[in-house]
């Protein structure tokens, strides 16, 4: 359901705060290493998530990215999907038809609507932090 870009952010950001424990920075190297994504790619994504003031990254050396503890609590699972899609993963059709609504529905609108309702639900009532703090999580090691 979440597009590539959007899993990816969620990875690198899992992985930065991992590091930022430490106070480290890290740069886009070691955050598209340890998520498996092109460089050039990851920087688009944590570009977008630096625009919408999720995490911090500093030019030159010892520069790189961090994510402020402060913040980690505060930053909810739906900021982040709304920093890399914007509001299109509620908004649209499921099989992506433009006209689909609720007075012209395709045919799986109504099977969609309440799951999407759903989904955007947790992700509004989740934080980062939370996510952080489950257990059995995988931790995202430079390999």
């Amino acid at each position: 359901m979440l597009s590539k870009a959007s899993k990816y952010a969620l990875r690198s950001l899992i992985y930065i705060c991992q590091q930022a424990k430490n106070g480290e920075r890290v740069t886009l190297q070691e955050v598209a290493d340890s998520i498996k994504s092109p460089a050039a790619f990851t920087s688009k994504i944590l570009q977008k998530l630096v625009a919408a003031d999720i995490i911090q990254s500093t030019r030159g050396g010892g520069g790189g990215f961090t994510l402020e503890k402060s913040k980690v609590g505060k930053i909810r699972l739906i900021n982040i999907i709304d920093a890399i899609e914007g509001s299109e993963l509620f908004d649209h059709c499921f099989l992506g038809l433009p006209q689909c609504s609720d007075k012209k529905p395709c045919p799986v609108h109504h099977l969609y609507k309440p799951i999407r309702k759903e989904i955007h639900e947790s992700l509004l009532n989740v934080t980062l932090e939370e996510v952080l703090q489950q257990p059995g999580r995988l931790r995202l090691e430079i390999q």
